[in-house]
């Protein structure tokens, strides 16, 4: 096997608060980047210890900083981050702040099924099941790959729900043009700490309630319940790559 170069990549932080975790996931992240990626920060009004960290890293070749005055929450963060990126980057991945990345080749094993698979575009550590046909849920935001060109061809996130919900509904949306998820099962690649912004900040969010049914509809599909695949889940035997039918080559060598 020919070991291969992952593409170049954007690599987008919401950061609010929670120093210890920000510094964690920068460390860990800086440690296990390669030099042609590119890394963009979009803080939203964090405290002064945070904002500090942050900005020691100005000159960072890499990084790319917005400081908002405001707490814009996730997605609309997100859109901003979107619109900074290179043009000639290729894949995106939005990472959360209270995340450790484990892993040097990390990139390239989220890179690896879009790489050997066209129909794929989005990858990610973490899966949110719901039993819906025809999508089953979606790949969760904590550290999701995009390919870029979806971006172009759908448009970015729903801002209607700023908090959660947007990654899913691109996800249907993206479906309806026949591009599918992979979920990469590998509690190896990361830690994810969890919520550290919300909790740590005592944050009441606001969004809109995401309604799964609905959502499937105004993507043009057509949702219907699936009562087997919800009793596997409950079992934890349900498959989620095997069931929307994605496969993937063992291409890389590591």
């Amino acid at each position: 096997m020919v070991k291969k170069t992952p593409k170049k990549t954007a690599v987008i932080i919401v950061t609010y608060n929670a120093y210890d975790y920000v510094k964690i996931c920068l460390e860990s992240l800086l440690k296990n980047i390669e030099e042609h990626h590119e890394i963009i920060i979009i803080d939203n009004n964090s405290d002064k210890v945070t904002t500090d960290y942050i900005l020691s890293f100005k000159s960072h070749k890499q990084m790319k900083i917005v400081m908002n005055d405001d707490n814009r929450l996730w997605c609309p963060a997100c859109n901003q981050g979107f619109k900074l990126i290179s043009k000639d980057v290729e894949f995106v991945i939005l990472l959360n702040s209270d995340v450790r990345i484990n892993d040097k080749n990390w990139i390239l094993k989220m890179q690896n099924p879009m790489l050997s698979n066209e129909s794929i575009g989005f990858t990610g550590v973490k899966y949110n099941f719901n039993a819906f046909r025809p999508t089953y849920g979606a790949l969760d935001g904590c550290c999701l790959m995009i390919r870029k060109n979806i971006l172009n061809k759908i448009g970015y996130f729903d801002e209607n729900y700023p908090w959660n919900g947007a990654p899913y509904i691109i996800t249907q949306q993206a479906w309806k043009k026949g591009i599918k998820y992979y979920y990469i099962n590998d509690n190896s690649l990361i830690t994810h700490f969890g919520k550290r912004s919300r909790y740590d900040n005592n944050i009441q969010l606001k969004n809109n309630p995401i309604n799964n049914e609905k959502i499937i509809s105004e993507a043009g599909l057509s949702p219907s319940f699936d009562i087997f695949a919800w009793i596997k889940n409950k079992l934890s035997i349900f498959d989620i790559n095997k069931k929307i039918g994605v496969h993937v080559k063992n291409e890389i060598s590591l």
